[in-house]
């Protein structure tokens, strides 16, 4: 399959093993952090700032 795509894209080995280690290493690091839960701190970053808006917004327009 990968020499499929070397034809149709006219990749050589050093751009396909490029690819292969980019993807890999998004893989790694996707894996690391939903293993690790710093996306809950984004979320709940996320959710806090939210409300905060929320309660400024709804004073203000009372």
């Amino acid at each position: 399959m990968p020499s499929l795509f070397s034809v149709a894209l006219q990749l050589g080995p050093i751009e396909i093993g490029a690819i292969l280690l980019s993807g890999l290493g998004f893989l790694i690091m996707f894996g690391y952090s939903s293993a690790t839960g710093g996306y809950q701190d984004l979320i709940k970053t996320t959710l806090d700032n939210d409300d905060a808006r929320r309660k400024k917004n709804s004073s203000n327009n009372n």
